[in-house]
């Protein structure tokens, strides 16, 4: 979509590992350092275009809102279990035009076929993600898992029986 940098945010240093070999620019693990202070220092204090929140946590969530510069996109796909505010400060009173997109897959059909498109091209590795494979029979254990990230898991395939 025309990105020139790519900063990956985690708080795992294994899953930043991945991020840079599928071409992040820059990684920052937010246990370890202010994450909108460095997106700051690198934009040159502008902030960045787009900001993708996949975790689902209220502090994420701001941090991507306060990392947009004015007339950014933030996408927020995280699934979240509680109630989530949206500060004034964070959305610059409504004047920063700032603009959330809040659907587990924007774009619907038309993003996933232009997903599956880069897949099939061979641009991607995708499968360096999928860390462990369950049947569907151990749904249940695969959740557990990577429900409390255990075992350098990044991402479950579940096989049919």
């Amino acid at each position: 979509m025309g990105a020139t940098t790519i900063i990956a945010v985690d708080g795992n240093d294994h899953r930043l590992e991945i991020a840079k070999t599928m071409g992040a620019d820059v990684t920052l693990n937010f246990k370890s350092c202010d994450v909108v202070d460095e997106i700051m220092k690198i934009t040159g204090g502008r902030g960045v275009d787009a900001a993708i929140e996949a975790l689902g946590t209220q502090a994420t969530f701001e941090s991507a809102l306060r990392s947009l510069k004015p007339g950014g996109t933030l996408s927020s796909t995280g699934v979240y279990s509680s109630d989530l505010t949206i500060p004034l400060s964070a959305f610059a009173a409504g004047l920063g035009d700032h603009k959330i997109n809040t659907a587990l897959c924007p774009g619907g059909k038309e993003r996933m076929r232009r997903l599956l498109n880069v897949v099939e091209s061979g641009r991607v590795d995708l499968g360096v993600l999928v860390t462990h494979h369950y049947k569907l029979d151990d749904i249940v254990a695969a959740y557990d898992l990577f429900g409390h990230q255990r075992d350098g898991v990044l991402k479950v395939a579940i096989k049919p029986n």
